[in-house]
């Protein structure tokens, strides 16, 4: 849409303005050009980065007042959007290892999140499980984790979901995601949750989610869709070693890959002494 070619666009992930947002946007942006010395810092300062001090205090405060999870802001850090957040922990995690060793990220059911496909620097980083499937009635269903048949390989790095799905917008229950847990703690092994679309926000799905949070645990949440599309904030809350790691990566995250090769993504996790089974 900020081509200048007209398009209509149909597809389902497309932003769309909401006047009502659009107005508190503009007012708050407006509050800021009469502060100037706020104003020259937000274009002239590089943040942290980990991220804005001032925004991730905010964010713990929330968090710790609503849900009670006991983080503090060397548990946060803030991306370039959820989707950069995850390219970095998928290729801090998986793939080859310069000892030989080749590790995978765990999809427990599909269909999962398209847009993971191409996000990792190594072929054949994921692997999926299928899922078990509710019937409902004649014109509904809905797919659960399969246990029974969730095994869990010793080249697996992590588990991966997102809840809720896109574009299929299931929601793991909240018995899923406590059991997904406890057997990601009993491996050694992260578990990864893209609340782009979920709770507490933006909080565009309506179901009894309840967001769970534990160091083992690696949760992203976006505001790219509070209104917000052109500036994607994403965030990430998880143990102190991943933070440093994501921290190290959003300052040199400048530079291309391709330049520095894939080898240089693990360097920069395992130069933080934590490896993906260390402390958890």
């Amino acid at each position: 849409m900020s081509g200048e070619q007209e398009f209509l666009m149909l597809g389902g992930g497309n932003p769309a303005g909401v006047p009502e947002v659009q107005a508190l946007w503009r007012e708050l942006v407006g509050d800021l050009l009469e502060q100037g010395e706020r104003f020259d810092e937000v274009l002239v300062n590089y943040d942290m980065p980990k991220g804005r001090p001032g925004f991730i205090r905010a964010l713990v405060d929330f968090l710790n007042r609503h849900y009670d999870w006991g983080i503090t802001e060397k548990n946060v850090a803030i991306t370039n959007g959820s989707q950069n957040a995850f390219f970095y922990l998928f290729n801090m995690l998986a793939g080859e290892f310069e000892d030989g060793t080749f590790k995978k990220i765990l999809l427990p059911l599909c269909p999962e999140y398209i847009g993971y496909a191409d996000q990792g620097l190594d072929r054949s980083m994921f692997t999926a499980r299928r899922p078990k499937i509710e019937v409902i009635d004649a014109h509904t269903f809905k797919y659960h984790i399969d246990f029974d048949a969730l095994q869990i390989d010793d080249d697996i790095a992590a588990i991966c979901v997102s809840r809720p799905t896109n574009p299929s917008a299931n929601v793991l229950t909240n018995e899923e995601i406590e059991r997904l847990s406890e057997l990601a703690k009993a491996r050694g092994i992260p578990l990864l949750i893209d609340n782009a679309y979920g709770a507490p926000f933006p909080g565009i799905i309506f179901k009894d989610v309840v967001p769970f949070f534990d160091q083992h645990l690696i949760v992203s949440l976006s505001l790219s869709k509070l209104g917000l599309p052109g500036t994607r904030t994403g965030i990430v809350i998880a143990n102190e070693a991943v933070i440093d790691a994501l921290s190290s990566i959003n300052a040199v995250s400048v530079w291309p890959t391709a330049i520095w090769g894939r080898s240089w993504w693990r360097r920069c996790w395992l130069t933080t002494a934590f490896s993906p089974c260390a402390g958890m």
